[in-house]
């Protein structure tokens, strides 16, 4: 109550001493994951020379064209080398100052210093933030989201008042953001919806301040996207009716993660959609189209709401894969479209205070609790980011693991097993734990006891498609074709465009003699992933 109603220095303290203090553990975290591609093994970041500047500048350092963040990391290098505190404590300070970036907007756009100081409270301890911010390669999502942020308060400024100088440094910013992540493509849309949502006009020079930044957008787009690998490639489940269905679900998925946020994970599981009429198609679609009606209304009946709407979907949208990438969720992509539902939220509380003055009383003191309960949850999960068994076990615990292909593991993946061991022991019954002993059994070629711990995941859960892979390829290496068919059918059916269940499948029918069979399998598989060559 009293920080709410303090002077701007105070609040601005307040904002600062949250968004940092959840994540100081992160200081004691290595290098997991991409960080050691990106630090440890980056020829690019080990000088600014001219020379090398340029190659960043003109050269991929991998999958993605992102030559800021790589030139972020470069300036880095002579100060921490591949010490990663100093990367981190950078990811805090760009997290520090996108949290004060919210705290202006919300400010510039009208809203009450309470609102913008609770909205911008819970936004910078909300544990989803924490791959954000505590791994050090999501370098590029901290600080495309600052140049963002500040190119939209600029252009706010050059919407009221416009000079040549305000929208190139608008542009400048934009480019900036753009070459840092290219997700951030979306800001011309969130310009226009903001006057038409939230101003309830459009002149035509705000349509024709949009024009250089969509052209400078698509140019960038196809810079990035030109022989890249991985993105833009192939459409998961081999069709892009299949990758649109499967990402309408996770859009509940999203939402689901602002309101319950100790859901957060390192990996979420996301199988793919064969049809429309699934049911958790049918939500996905319902529930994007309540949200496309819902501004729609607000903008027609002139009512303030529909840009925050607006922003959380426009800033969404690149996450949700209609440009495909390998990855169908990750808490990462929430990191500015968070924004946007929790305005909406707080816009809604006060809804209701202003009915229901007893429950303004209480407000504060419900709202302090929250962001203290969100704190806590960050301080808690930043030591997932540390090393690499904790990043991996942050999921194996939950969400089922995809063994490879083929047995490939040289060595025995003892600390996995163990945590594996320890949470079995307390849920004997989990049909993941048993499912994910299996996979690293089957990795390692301990065919045998993949094949028990297998069996066992599949009678506590049979309506698990990735369980049913696993199974069809541990009785397919144990020589049982014919148990293999049976299983492999089932994850077709459970999962119908994964490539690895029809491609197993015809493996299973091949060695039963079954061409015909085996054939429409093995065409199956060539359609969903024809680059691929097994």
């Amino acid at each position: 109550m009293f920080v709410a109603r303090s002077p701007r220095a105070i609040q601005i303290a307040v904002i600062v001493l949250m968004a940092t203090v959840p994540y100081l553990g992160s200081l004691r975290g290595g290098l997991v994951s991409d960080d050691v591609q990106e630090i440890a093994e980056q020829p690019l970041i080990r000088s600014l020379t001219p020379a090398n500047l340029r190659t960043i500048f003109m050269s991929r350092a991998g999958p993605n064209y992102d030559p800021v963040k790589i030139l972020s990391f470069a300036i880095d290098y002579p100060l921490f080398g591949v010490n990663p505190t100093g990367y981190h404590a950078e990811n805090i300070a760009w997290h520090v100052a996108n949290a004060l970036l919210v705290y202006f907007l919300l400010l510039r756009l009208g809203e009450s210093a309470g609102l913008a100081l609770a909205v911008t409270l819970l936004w910078a301890v909300h544990p989803v933030h924490v791959e954000s911010v505590a791994w050090i390669s999501e370098r590029k999502n901290v600080l495309s989201t600052f140049l963002f942020l500040l190119a939209f308060l600029v252009y706010l400024r050059f919407s009221e008042r416009p000079r040549t100088a305000t929208y190139l440094f608008v542009l400048v910013l934009f480019v900036g953001a753009l070459l840092t992540k290219v997700n951030t493509i979306v800001l011309p849309a969130i310009i226009l919806a903001y006057e038409i949502a939230e101003r309830f006009r459009l002149r035509t020079q705000d349509v024709l301040a949009t024009v250089p930044m969509l052209a400078i957008g698509a140019l960038l787009a196809w810079a990035n996207l030109h022989d890249n690998p991985s993105h833009g490639a192939a459409y998961h489940g081999g069709s892009a009716a299949v990758t649109l269905r499967t990402s309408s679900t996770v859009v509940p998925r999203y939402l689901g993660l602002v309101v319950f946020p100790w859901r957060a994970s390192s990996y979420h599981a996301v199988p793919l959609r064969a049809s429309w009429l699934d049911p958790a198609v049918i939500g996905g679609v319902l529930v994007v189209v309540t949200l496309a009606t819902a501004i729609v209304w607000l903008v027609s009946h002139g009512r303030r709401g529909g840009f925050w709407l607006a922003w959380f979907g426009l800033t969404l949208a690149p996450m949700l894969n209609l440009i495909p990438f390998p990855a169908l969720m990750a808490d990462r992509y929430l990191y500015m479209p968070l924004i946007g539902s929790l305005v909406l939220a707080a816009r809604g509380v006060q809804l209701v205070t202003a009915r229901r003055p007893a429950f303004a009383r209480a407000t504060p003191w419900v709202t302090a609790a929250a962001v203290a309960a969100c704190a806590a949850l960050t301080v808690a999960r930043v030591p997932v980011f540390h090393d690499e068994l904790s990043l991996w076990a942050d999921w194996a615990v939950r969400m089922p693991y995809i063994a490879g292909d083929r047995p490939w593991a040289p060595a025995p993946r003892l600390p996995e097993t163990r945590v594996l061991r320890q949470a079995l022991a307390r849920y004997p019954d989990s049909a993941v734990l048993h499912n994910n002993l299996g996979g690293l059994a089957f990795d390692e070629g301990r065919l045998e006891e993949a094949l028990a711990e297998l069996t066992r995941a599949r009678q506590l859960d049979p309506h698990d498609p990735a369980i049913a892979l696993n199974l069809g390829r541990a009785y397919l290496l144990t020589g049982q074709p014919a148990a293999a068919a049976r299983t492999l059918e089932d994850a077709v059916r459970l999962e119908p465009p994964s490539y690895f269940a029809h491609l197993n499948l015809g493996r299973a029918y091949m060695q039963l003699g079954d061409t015909a069979r085996a054939r429409r399998a093995l065409e199956a598989a060539s359609r969903i992933r024809p680059q691929f060559t097994d």
